[in-house]
């Protein structure tokens, strides 16, 4: 991933509301979640585009991160889909891509009791896919948690 980032010139940014907002789950798997979703984002980036990732509360219960491209997108017909096991819509390469990436993400998302789908993008410079997740505040009687 590293290779092609700096290869194509791709710049992640990161946008956060400042809130600091914990939430439960296991960081080495919602680590590979955004990498998945970042990988797949630069798997069909061109040069010199960006991946926004914002962070945000959405309310007292949940916290609420987007993973924007500027990438060719994906069809919201298939979003339902993209989830499932072995899907890929690049027929083309598909050597190149297992098709289990968004299926693991789902999974583990929802093992946070948290949820994952694909939505337009509300961001003019970002037009490609926009990943929507929400993660579960930690609750005042719970005591793990990971700074968001």
């Amino acid at each position: 991933m590293n290779k092609q980032i700096i290869k194509k010139n791709i710049k992640i940014l990161l946008q956060t509301d400042n809130n600091k907002n914990l939430v439960l789950l296991n960081k080495n798997k919602f680590l590979q979640v955004i990498i998945n979703l970042i990988d797949n984002s630069i798997s069909i980036a061109k040069n010199n585009s960006n991946i926004l990732i914002t962070l945000n509360k959405k309310n007292e219960n949940f916290v609420v991160i987007k993973v924007y491209d500027q990438g060719k997108g994906i069809d919201l017909k298939e979003k339902n889909k993209i989830f499932e096991r072995f899907y890929t819509d690049r027929l083309d390469d598909r050597d190149q891509h297992s098709g289990l990436g968004l299926s693991i993400s789902y999974e583990i998302i929802n093992s946070f009791n948290g949820s994952i789908e694909l939505t337009e993008s509300d961001k003019l410079d970002f037009r490609g896919a926009c990943f929507l997740i929400e993660l579960p505040l930690k609750s005042q009687n719970n005591h793990k948690g990971i700074r968001s």
